[in-house]
């Protein structure tokens, strides 16, 4: 099993992140969508997984009619 994580932006604004994306490679990509949130478990697991030295893929980015590139 390979957890891995991603950034991830509003669309209309890819300045700030919103969330991060937990994914999960036995499970073939996302499981859950982590809340900017100091007390949240799960943004505390993120958290010490960046501190362990890892780092989370960059957001998505997405052109001017919000596809993906």
């Amino acid at each position: 099993m390979t957890i891995s994580y991603q950034l991830s932006t509003d669309p209309a604004d890819e300045s700030q992140i919103n969330h991060i994306v937990k994914k999960d490679s036995r499970k073939g990509g996302p499981v859950l969508q982590i809340p900017l949130a100091e007390a949240n478990v799960d943004y505390q697991e993120y958290l010490a997984w960046v501190a362990d030295g890892n780092t989370a893929e960059a957001a998505d980015r997405y052109d001017s009619e919000g596809n993906k590139l």
